[in-house]
């Protein structure tokens, strides 16, 4: 759907909700040579976005695409996402001497995590488990296996830096994760949090 907040809302019994298009110069400032993100965020938290939007400003505020607005930049930055995704893939294969599945799992992401950031043999259970859930909710929103996994990756040191830097504990990170989880069919719902919180 063009929403896909509306799915949240129906398991709350809100039957129908009006879809609010995100402003023209949400348009406009992916057009700009260098795309401002505070004014991205600022947009973001006010209007919902689209199915074609939500992709751009996703890769762009988690740093996964570049803000520089150049065709060959971007092209440049994908492949060498795309190169590094397979190197880490090569590197688990080693490690679980098991082949790769075709579509990736949410177990697998973390691994894949784990090794990006040099702490799969120290790593604990509940760590994984926690990554999972993470995991979960990007690769059911975004097809393409190098968009999900850096989303998630993302987010994934986004989060534990918050974590290090403040008193929030990690229920309250899992509202998002939840929210995102309940509107593509792969969890429950989390309750008013994540919308208030502009998610």
């Amino acid at each position: 759907s063009e929403n896909f907040r509306s799915s949240y809302y129906g398991t709350l019994g809100v039957s129908s909700v009006a879809v609010v298009k995100p402003p023209s110069s949400l348009d406009v400032l992916f057009k700009a040579e260098i795309l401002d993100v505070v004014k991205l965020k600022s947009i973001c938290l006010q209007h919902p976005l689209t199915t074609f939007h939500r992709p751009l400003v996703w890769k762009t505020i988690l740093g996964v695409s570049p803000t520089a607005n150049n065709e060959a930049t971007r092209i440049y930055v994908k492949e060498q996402r795309k190169q590094q995704l397979e190197d880490l893939k090569r590197c688990l294969k080693f490690v679980s001497r098991e082949p790769a599945g075709t579509t990736p799992s949410p177990e697998e992401f973390s691994l894949l995590y784990l090794i990006e950031k040099n702490r799969l043999l120290v790593s604990k259970r509940a760590e994984h488990t926690d990554l999972c859930a993470i995991a979960k909710p990007f690769i059911k929103l975004f097809p393409a296996d190098e968009d999900a996994y850096w989303l998630f990756s993302s987010f994934a040191a986004m989060w534990e830096t918050e974590m290090e830097s403040s008193d929030l504990c990690l229920g309250q990170g899992y509202c998002w994760i939840q929210y995102c989880a309940s509107v593509c069919g792969c969890g429950t719902n989390c309750g008013s949090k994540a919308v208030s919180d502009g998610c």
